[in-house]
């Protein structure tokens, strides 16, 4: 069954090249376009999507708001958020508002189905670079117990990838990537994934 969309940016020609990309795959279907906010959360209103990939920065309505909005709007559509770029308090927000997935549109070509398919399949997807940024913008306060590795894969763990996934992403070894879920759990002391989730967020890791 196709996967409908509803592509929301405020300057057109990168509304008509995301189009452009998009057709390359026969099962999206781009259901409806907005240049505005405004408009998004009007075709929210009347129409369901199964996902919503929109710029963040637009003139009318702040991308948060959008986020938030189009969440109660429509619960289960997944939403993919495309940046030139943003602060890592930013890139956190967009996160904890309840977006699935986050792109740098300079590598919306390389990423883009790559993170529909993720997201799509109940996952999160998050650029590298939004990884990093989050990575790197660490408070002075957070726990010291975790190595720099530690912390990438911790970050993976909140994305829902697979060992596999992880081990891919970071190019390591699946079972190295095992050595590292078992040290996190030893240290922080919680007993399962979705424990390490909770540590992730309440030290502000993430």
């Amino acid at each position: 069954m196709p996967i409908t969309i509803l592509l929301v940016d405020d300057h057109r020609i990168l509304l008509d090249g995301l189009r452009y990309i998009l057709r390359e795959k026969e099962y999206l279907n781009i259901k409806a376009t907005a240049d505005s906010g405004a408009e998004a959360l009007k075709l929210l209103e009347q129409d369901s999507f199964d996902l919503m990939i929109t710029d963040y920065c637009m003139p009318d309505t702040d991308g948060l708001t959008l986020i938030k909005r189009a969440r109660d709007l429509s619960p289960g559509m997944k939403i993919i958020v495309l940046s030139m770029v943003d602060p890592p308090e930013d890139i956190r927000d967009i996160m904890l508002a309840g977006a699935d997935g986050y792109i740098l549109k300079k590598y919306a070509r390389q990423e883009l189905f790559y993170a529909i398919d993720t997201v799509m399949d109940n996952r999160q997807y998050w650029s590298p670079e939004a990884s990093k940024a989050l990575l790197n913008d660490r408070r002075t306060d957070e726990p010291s117990i975790l190595t720099a590795r530690e912390l990438e894969v911790l970050h993976l763990l909140t994305q829902e990838l697979t060992s596999r996934e992880i081990a891919s992403r970071l190019f390591i070894s699946e079972r190295t990537v095992e050595t590292h879920r078992k040290n996190l759990l030893r240290k922080t002391g919680c007993a399962s994934a979705v424990g390490l989730i909770k540590y992730a967020y309440t030290h502000k890791l993430i």
